[in-house]
């Protein structure tokens, strides 16, 4: 599995999916995107479409399933 480590409105990139109990907080799970593709990446956020979507650039298998973090509701692994 892997997960989506995209800036706003950008590019996705995947890297193997940590668990859940691994993203201990926000700023853990930016850290780990930061540290697999440099300073100016980030955890995905539900918003980073238009409303209720995510848009970004890349090609997902039918199937695959990702962490987002969504900033608005308690429904984050750390929350």
């Amino acid at each position: 599995m892997k997960k989506p480590c995209p800036r706003s409105s950008s590019t996705s990139y995947r890297r193997p999916s940590p668990v859940g109990t691994d993203l201990t907080s926000p700023a853990t799970a930016d850290a780990l995107c930061a540290t697999t593709f440099g300073p100016r990446w980030r955890m995905a956020e539900f918003h980073d479409g238009e409303g209720w979507s995510f848009w970004a650039s890349d090609v997902l298998p039918t199937g695959t399933r990702c962490w987002t973090a969504i900033n608005d509701q308690p429904a984050n692994p750390w929350s």
